[in-house]
């Protein structure tokens, strides 16, 4: 499976766009002691006075028990920066201190990443993103449920929520994007999940792709990209 993936990315990655922001590594200190590594893109030209939209992107899954040093940067650079950098936000994409994403400490560490960019950049804590793809995904849907005081929107991306965070879902908006050729991650949890969000008239944009499968990371670009409009309209909605 991770021989697939890579073969997968390498054919791809050709066709990704290259231009735009440069991504950079950078390690923060977190308060258990840990370093997390993380990799950054952002605007050129900041003012100090003007806010700008903070993405958090969760990687997605490896080979192995962790990720080698510079997963999130490799991300980042590969889908979420080629995809969302028409909004001009700041972009962060920190390497997963766990097994997943849906932990405690992964958890933490996602917080403490946020708390730091807020004090080094502008950052418009009305316009806080969380997206992910497959493992990011699942961590995506996870990071929404349990801080919708801290995101305003979540954009998951070829990854299911566990069953039991639905319901918690309530105070933020969502785009969804999933395949219907996914094979490692069916769509039909996803589907299950948005009609129960929909039910509950909870704001929720589902992307159905039609023929990309699961290892096709960089092809999701384009898809991803939609919810550029998608995020300006419902920031243009707020106060």
């Amino acid at each position: 499976m991770a021989l697939r993936f890579l073969l997968s990315c390498l054919g791809l990655l050709a066709f990704a766009p290259v231009s735009g922001a440069q991504t950079s590594g950078e390690i923060l200190k977190l308060s258990n002691g840990t370093e997390l590594r993380f990799g950054l893109a952002a605007p050129k030209a900041i003012g100090k006075n003007q806010p700008v939209p903070l993405v958090i992107a969760l990687h997605f899954g490896y080979s192995g028990t962790r990720p080698s040093p510079g997963y999130g940067q490799e991300f980042l650079a590969l889908l979420v920066e080629p995809a969302l950098r028409k909004l001009e936000a700041v972009m962060a994409a920190p390497d997963c201190p766990d097994r997943n994403w849906t932990s405690e400490k992964s958890e933490q560490a996602v917080m403490e990443l946020i708390a730091h960019l807020e004090s080094r950049f502008p950052v418009d804590r009305s316009k806080v993103v969380v997206t992910g793809f497959s493992l990011g995904g699942f961590g995506t849907w996870y990071m929404a449920a349990r801080h919708p005081e801290v995101f305003c929107a979540a954009i998951p991306v070829a990854g299911r929520p566990q069953p039991e965070l639905i319901d918690r879902i309530d105070r933020l908006s969502l785009f969804v994007i999933h395949s219907r050729k996914d094979t490692v991650v069916p769509i039909g949890p996803t589907e299950a999940a948005v009609a129960a969000l929909k039910k509950r008239r909870v704001p929720v944009e589902f992307l159905v792709i039609a023929g990309l499968s699961h290892y096709e990371t960089p092809a999701y670009v384009e898809y991803l990209a939609r919810a550029v409009p998608w995020l300006k309209r419902l920031w243009e909605k707020r106060p």
